[in-house]
């Protein structure tokens, strides 16, 4: 048994304009009622989220291997049509990251993440009829297959940078 509980991001500001709802201190204490009951964790963390920098990704790693968390989720953040992101898009408020940037943002995740978690998904499938962007979503076997050679090329695997703190 697990309970899933989906972070997305370590950084509050973020987590306040996609309407999280909590802050990342409410996410610590429900994991860590979870472990007192011995209830396994998984949760989701997304790539590419509004104003989101590399700092606030490696910030969000260090904040989950705090964490006695049992599996991760990593998801690509994409434009829905009739949400609130869609609208910041159409605007020009925000910008999709590119394929190239996600798979290095996933190696990255991968490659700093303790070796105790158990990798659950690198992508997630948008609906094809709603999506507006980015386009690469929609092709998994390119999200798959390019971490995958980008992981073997230059011989990366889960945890190889991982330091306890």
């Amino acid at each position: 048994m697990w309970v899933e509980l989906g972070l997305q991001t370590s950084n509050d500001s973020i987590g306040n304009l996609i309407n999280r709802g909590y802050e990342s201190k409410e996410f610590s204490k429900a994991v860590s009622i979870l472990n007192k009951y011995n209830i396994d964790v998984v949760t989701h963390i997304m790539v590419g989220l509004p104003n989101e920098t590399k700092q606030d990704l490696i910030n969000t790693v260090e904040f989950l291997n705090k964490h006695n968390i049992q599996g991760l989720k990593i998801h690509s953040c994409y434009v829905i049509k009739n949400t609130v992101l869609a609208s910041m898009y159409e605007s020009g408020n925000y910008t999709p990251i590119s394929l190239e940037y996600y798979l290095d943002s996933v190696a990255y995740i991968l490659t700093h993440i303790s070796p105790n978690i158990v990798i659950h998904r690198v992508s997630g499938d948008a609906p094809k009829d709603l999506l507006l962007a980015p386009e690469w979503n929609l092709h998994k076997k390119w999200i798959i297959n390019g971490l995958d050679k980008l992981l073997r090329d230059k011989n990366l695997f889960q945890g190889m940078e991982y330091k306890i703190s």
